[in-house]
């Protein structure tokens, strides 16, 4: 008899706690603020609020509006606080808001970057044309020419390309440059053939192997024409540069059909005691290993 009251007991008990089980998952699905409606859904994930207008009056932070004028959307951080990638671009396109330094389509979220062209820049260069009225290229134009040493015809400058290295790049030029304490840096020059037309009919970097100019332009020298990793000189294997700009111009080669010879302007960190003399214009700058020169300038010249 103690047995089967036990037993029955036991059945009440277990049955009660079934029946409130339910009961319990409801609440814990019913909006955090009014207690009536379900958890907002979204993709997979659950919000704590039913809708925008509990979302307003619980202790979290107030979801913002689109900040396009007009638009009555949630904003979103992915979309830089627009409620989409086409109000992103829109506001762009109304100069509301400053584009992406890169692709002047998306709005600026990381300096002068938007969310995806940051991704790329970690890995990836970009290059972007200077002003020939502005003091970088004069500046550059007027080193180029004084330290042009040949008996050939001065150079014409048409075009400069200012590089931006991919920040794993200059990582690893800062890192060799903080083992040599008192290293020198120095501009010098480095040419090779450049075969895409860059600057006449192709405003970007190309893709083929065989272009030497893109290729150093993108890999900070990791990457020479047709997948070579290194020059071949008197000292040795690995990359030769030159203070006077003439000498790099015997490598240079360029597209039968563009008007331009192509050179890149480079900043080489040259260890303690290493420095060649300063009229010593005829011995080449050897960089032994590709994080000791950065590419910062492709010169477009005419002969």
């Amino acid at each position: 008899m103690r047995s089967l009251v036990t037993t029955m007991s036991n059945w009440r008990s277990s049955s009660s706690s079934s029946s409130t089980q339910p009961a319990q998952i409801a609440v814990q699905d019913l909006c955090e603020i009014c207690g009536k409606k379900p958890k907002f859904i979204d993709k997979g994930v659950k919000h704590p609020y039913c809708s925008r207008t509990c979302a307003r009056k619980g202790q979290g932070p107030t979801p913002a509006g689109c900040i396009l004028q007009g638009c009555h959307a949630t904003g979103k951080p992915a979309f830089a606080n627009f409620c989409s990638e086409a109000h992103a671009k829109e506001a762009v396109r109304r100069g509301t808001i400053l584009g992406c330094d890169n692709c002047n389509t998306q709005p600026r979220t990381v300096g002068d970057l938007c969310i995806a062209c940051d991704r790329v820049a970690r890995t990836e260069a970009r290059i972007r044309e200077l002003d020939a009225d502005g003091t970088i290229f004069k500046n550059l134009r007027s080193q180029f020419l004084s330290e042009w040493e040949s008996n050939d015809a001065t150079p014409t400058i048409e075009k400069v390309y200012e590089i931006t290295a991919s920040r794993d790049a200059r990582a690893r030029r800062d890192a060799y440059r903080a083992k040599y304490r008192g290293a020198e840096e120095i501009r010098t020059f480095h040419s090779s053939q450049c075969i895409c037309n860059l600057g006449y009919k192709n405003l970007a970097l190309c893709t083929f192997k065989s272009c030497g100019i893109c290729c150093i332009a993108k890999s900070a020298f990791k990457d020479l024409a047709f997948g070579a990793s290194f020059n071949t000189g008197r000292f040795g294997d690995g990359i030769y540069s030159y203070r006077n700009p003439a000498l790099a111009d015997r490598f240079s080669t360029s597209s039968i059909s563009s008007p331009f010879r192509a050179m890149l302007a480079c900043d080489a960190i040259i260890e303690p005691g290493k420095a060649p003399a300063e009229d010593e214009t005829e011995t080449p700058i050897f960089s032994l290993t590709a994080d000791a020169i950065l590419p910062v300038y492709i010169i477009l010249y005419t002969k």
